[in-house]
């Protein structure tokens, strides 16, 4: 029996310092807690209001009304936990270990409060992180005030993890809600009680301050920054892994500047008119090209031309605005040319000619991209009018690679790139920019290219202030996700190890049901915890194996012996382990006591009272080791012929998802709602689990690197071009020419 040490480690003094820090903090605390709570009465009134489902509705809106039967007790319950860590500071032994009176910090079995105790840890790493500053100058204060014992991170009273747990154990009495409006409840406390806590960090150092210790703490290396570093160093590498959409807004195109000169547009159109001439094959994939200069009438000047086409520019953008986008630059040239006298349409010249077309040739390839979803197509051809006028009249369009009016172009199908068309897009802040972005320039644009600096500058604005907010929630969608696959490891590595343990082993029921059910939970949360290679974790698995060997009979009075001196302490030793996953004591002796009948039946030798057997299938199936029937092709789902034929997976698609950067953009048929969707790989976890979200930082998909390479190969997804549209289309578009030339 564990006999507690309750003698004082704090002098008088020591303890009215600490009992001055408790009252600022249960002042502060309070305080904070009722702003928490009526934050969080909106929120979920206002979850309720934009509900899109009945069930949705009703699940926010019942907890909405438990948080308000029950906040009063939360309150009471998780100051009273506060108070309570204060008291426990003066059981603090001199290595920094808190004596133990009975079990506390335990968490309940079920892979929910797994998620709880990631979730815990996690918003008090994050604050930890906003307030690393003044934690550290406290701890660092607390310890010197202390003389017989040592404050450190995880025994100060004050530390975010320790206010997390109180928290989690106030609600956890009083208030019963899913896993889901849980952890929505458990971020708001995050956001409003725990990310306020600068005042009361100040206010307690200001305490010891005024009491005169340490009233400047040296800046140096320490044990707990030591223990935060592997957490930053995650941190960090997600950070250098993350590549936003909209991070680029410099002038500087991410591809190869495109240029044409003159003398090499006449050579290209040229060989067009060779080739149509010609009827060469393909020469009908670059479209109908016109020949405005063999009109039979005057030739147009240009001035003249771009003053017409200003006539036009207003009709047309209202005529595309509320249709399908479609390609209308040799339309529009023609009935100018034809509008004086029908049967003798003016001509051009033979380099304005060229000019028009390529323009024409460029819009064709608009209205092809797959990477552009229909709604930015459209965008892009109401501009047909404008950027006809900028090519005719700026030589330097095709030259200039920061000529206003191509990063104009740009930005806004970059802005427009990541629009999900699964989901309607008129009232998206962002696309009402580009809409009234692109009405602008028809309205003002007359030959100033100072309106395409306008509103390039408007979108980039929105874009950076929509690209700062889908960040931050892009964090935390990555920050949970990881959570729930260390979660998922952790239960895998565990289940492999009991099963390897337990394969060929025949052992009483109810010893391999609560290995298989109870223990399987603290292998789990011992993984989470410490790792495969802590202490606790090799201690727990031992556990197992001595287990298995108590749980035999044994003949030799070597063996025998053993056997009864053993059984206590593996008794002691799976007490202590259920602490991690049962909080009530008395469960945890029942279960105790339970295996101890079933080790006293193996040494009184009664077989009646024992059935040995192997796993069962039930048992396997808790160790992740069900065997499904073989079926036949005709029998098989369509998911398990999906499965079935992983095999044939190109090891190209399986090494192009494999080497896939994080921040690439994909087109995904999703499943669920049967429609194509367009998000961004977030991040690998552990290099196997693909996490992918939509430009808000929303989780869109979560895929193995398999299913993944899989979706590419049978072109379920497909990764989009990003490089800047100008460049790449007009690329394209001379490459088409260059090709029909050789085979002239």
């Amino acid at each position: 029996m564990e006999l507690v040490d309750t003698r004082p480690t704090l002098t008088s003094q020591e303890m009215r310092l600490l009992d001055a820090i408790a009252e600022r903090t249960h002042d502060s605390a309070s305080t904070l807690s009722e702003q928490f709570f009526s934050a969080t009465d909106d929120l979920f009134y206002e979850l309720s209001e934009r509900a899109s489902t009945n069930n949705e509705e009703n699940l926010y809106f019942e907890a909405m009304r438990a948080i308000r039967v029950s906040r009063k007790e939360i309150s009471r319950d998780f100051l009273q936990n506060l108070a309570a860590g204060f008291k426990k500071v003066d059981r603090i032994d001199p290595n920094g270990e808190t004596r133990r009176s009975d079990s506390e910090e335990l968490s309940l079995v079920g892979s929910e409060d797994l998620e709880i105790e990631l979730a815990q840890k996690n918003m008090a790493d994050r604050t930890r992180d906003t307030y690393k500053t003044e934690l550290h100058d406290l701890v660092a204060r607390l310890d010197a005030m202390a003389s017989n014992c040592k404050i450190t991170q995880h025994n100060n009273p004050l530390d975010p993890l320790a206010l997390s747990r109180s928290f989690v154990r106030a609600t956890t009495e009083h208030l019963k809600l899913d896993i889901k409006t849980r952890l929505i409840f458990f971020k708001l406390f995050e956001k409003h009680f725990l990310k306020q806590l600068g005042h009361l960090y100040s206010d307690a150092n200001q305490v010891l301050i005024d009491a005169g210790i340490l009233p400047k703490v040296p800046r140096t290396h320490n044990s707990e920054d030591s223990e935060n570093a592997p957490a930053s160093a995650i941190e960090a590498q997600e950070k250098i892994a993350e590549a936003q959409p909209f991070e680029r807004f410099d002038d500087e195109p991410a591809g190869r500047p495109f240029q044409l000169e003159s003398s090499a547009l006449s050579s290209l159109m040229a060989s067009i008119r060779a080739a149509k001439r010609a009827n060469i094959p393909g020469a009908q994939q670059l479209g109908n090209y016109h020949f405005f200069s063999a009109n039979p009438g005057a030739v147009m000047p240009v001035p003249e031309l771009a003053n017409r086409l200003t006539d036009n520019q207003f009709s047309i953008d209202e005529k595309l605005s509320s249709g399908a986008p479609q390609n209308l630059v040799p339309q529009i040239v023609s009935d100018i040319l034809a509008l004086n006298n029908p049967n003798e349409p003016q001509a051009l010249e033979q380099p304005d000619e060229d000019i028009i077309n390529l323009v024409a040739l460029f819009f064709d390839k608009v209205l092809e991209d797959e990477n552009l979803p229909l709604a930015v197509q459209s965008l892009v051809c109401r501009l047909q009018i404008p950027v006809l006028k900028v090519a005719l009249h700026d030589k330097t369009f095709l030259t200039d690679e920061k000529h206003p009016a191509r990063i104009m172009i740009n930005t806004l199908t970059e802005a427009g790139l990541s629009f999900d068309e699964s989901k309607p897009i008129e009232r998206d802040p962002l696309y009402k920019v580009l809409t009234e972005g692109v009405h602008a320039i028809n309205q003002q644009f007359k030959l100033d290219n100072h309106v395409f600096s306008d509103v390039t500058d408007k979108v980039r604005e929105a874009m950076s202030a929509e690209a700062a907010k889908s960040e931050l929630v892009e964090s935390r969608t990555r920050q949970a996700e990881t959570g729930k696959a260390k979660l998922k490891a952790a239960r895998s590595f565990a289940q492999n190890t009991l099963y390897e343990k337990l394969k060929d082993a025949a052992l009483p029921t109810a010893i391999t049901d609560f290995l298989t059910n109870t223990w399987l939970q603290v292998l789990v949360i011992t993984y989470v915890r410490g790792g495969k290679d802590s202490g606790e974790w090799v201690e727990n698995e031992q556990v197992i194996t001595d287990l298995i060997w108590a749980s035999q009979r044994h003949n030799d009075e070597k063996s025998v012996a053993r056997q009864q001196r053993l059984m206590p302490e593996l008794l002691n030793r799976i007490e202590f382990g259920l602490e991690l996953v049962i909080d009530n004591e008395d469960v945890r002796k029942t279960k105790t006591q339970e295996i101890d009948q079933s080790l006293q039946s193996v040494l009184a030798d009664t077989p009646s009272d024992q059935l040995y057997r192997e796993l069962s299938t039930e048992q396997r199936a808790r160790l992740g080791k069900t065997d499904p029937e073989k079926k036949s092709w005709d029998e098989m789902t369509a998911l398990e012929r999906q499965q079935a034929r992983y095999e044939e997976l190109s090891s190209q698609f399986y090494l192009e998802a494999k080497h896939m950067s994080t921040g690439t953009w994909l087109e995904y048929m999703d499943d669920k709602r049967g429609k194509a969707i367009r998000c961004k790989l977030s991040a690998k976890i552990d290099s196997e689990n693909y996490v992918f979200v939509n430009r808000f930082g929303f989780k869109a998909l979560t895929k193995t690197r398999r299913q993944f390479a899989y979706d590419m190969q049978f072109k379920r997804a497909r990764p989009l071009d990003t490089t800047p549209i100008f460049e790449r289309l007009m690329d394209k578009v001379v490459g088409q020419i260059k090709s029909m030339s050789r085979d002239l």
